[in-house]
């Protein structure tokens, strides 16, 4: 009996366990995201130091963790060249992440991988990661911001607002790359929740942030925009966030069957 009782405390215990939930973005695939403008160069401008390959949207209970795999981590200030600055805050750098409870891009037939669509003709974000430093190729901290103008230019600076090339070059412009902190009428900053993001060189960036207390916190589906300064590349899309086969539903079931596997064998034992 004290047996059986053990074993369905454990049993709900892991009824307790949040079930991870997880979601894909792919960047790599025939049909998937490009935007506007690439000025005829595809999926990638410039060096594949700046590609960008898929996302992975996870949720654990109220704890979101975004994870972009790019072979840009590990290389801010990367191209001084392309946006001069003081010591630590020069050249290309991570861009800020947005996120919306909806995908909208702008699709026109005939044009694939959503080439006609930009910040101002496509999704309206609703929420930003301001990155406390985005020279770091360590990580830190973000704030989170709920953009809420009616247009994106009222909440977002894009590509060609941050850069400032001291030679000719070629981004992409007309893409979000930084929430307009000084705006403070629309992007208002959510007072108390402070997100993490850590940067795995040449492969990821890991973005971390506790939902408790947001709006984001009802979300099951994301739409997500991501890249660097220059969004030499960028990844965009849609993704539902489901239960992983590793679950703690799972795990219940199998000690349930466990449970009952030796129920059994005590039976044909008596």
């Amino acid at each position: 009996m004290n047996r059986l009782f053990t074993s369905m405390c454990a049993l709900l215990a892991m009824l307790a366990v949040p079930a991870v939930q997880a979601g894909t973005i792919t960047d790599n695939g025939i049909n998937d995201y490009w935007g506007s403008n690439a000025h005829g160069d595809g999926d990638v401008i410039g060096a594949a130091m700046y590609d960008i390959s898929g996302a992975t949207i996870t949720r654990v209970g109220s704890v979101l963790k975004i994870t972009i795999s790019t072979a840009f981590a590990g290389h801010a200030g990367a191209d001084p060249w392309a946006d001069p600055g003081p010591v630590g805050q020069a050249g290309i750098a991570y861009g800020d992440l947005f996120l919306a409870s909806a995908w909208k891009p702008k699709v026109v037939a005939g044009v694939t991988n959503y080439q006609a669509d930009n910040a101002s003709t496509g999704t309206k974000w609703e929420w930003g990661f301001s990155l406390d430093n985005r020279w770091s190729n360590t990580g830190g901290t973000f704030k989170l911001y709920t953009l809420g103008g009616t247009t994106n230019a009222e909440n977002i600076l894009n590509s060609e607002d941050v850069m400032n090339c001291s030679q000719p070059c070629t981004f992409r412009d007309g893409q979000a790359v930084q929430v307009k902190t000084t705006n403070s009428t629309t992007a208002k900053v959510v007072n108390g929740v402070t997100g993490s993001w850590t940067v795995t060189p040449d492969q990821k960036l890991t973005f971390t942030l506790d939902m408790t207390g947001t709006s984001l916190i009802n979300l099951q589906a994301f739409a997500m925009h991501w890249g660097e300064t220059c969004q030499n590349d960028v990844i965009e899309g849609f993704t539902r966030v489901v239960p992983l086969p590793g679950s703690a539903a799972l795990l219940v079931i199998g000690f349930g069957a466990m449970l009952l596997r030796r129920r059994q064998q005590g039976v044909a034992r008596a």
